[in-house]
């Protein structure tokens, strides 16, 4: 996460536009720590339960939602630009 938070502040002032994408990494660095931190406290909730597939549910759609979101907000900027152009 920190290398990420970095590399997204070193690479905030390329003039590159294709290669300017720091605001969305910075964005889906943000996105995996919200959903990471809301995530681990539910769990640490409900892994004293009872309710076991829940448990297992919750992590397993945290870990793809945050993923999902992360690659759809670093790729589609890209593959817009580029479709875009054709």
């Amino acid at each position: 996460m920190l290398f990420g938070a970095f590399l997204a502040w070193e690479t905030r002032n390329v003039t590159i536009p294709a290669l300017n994408d720091s605001k969305y990494i910075g964005m889906s660095v943000y996105n995996v720590v919200i959903l990471s931190s809301i995530g681990a406290t539910v769990s640490m909730v409900l892994k004293k339960t009872q309710h076991y597939e829940l448990h297992h549910a919750l992590v397993s759609a945290v870990v793809l939602l945050s993923t999902t979101v992360a690659l759809t907000m670093v790729f589609l900027p890209k593959v817009n630009t580029a479709y875009l152009k054709n």
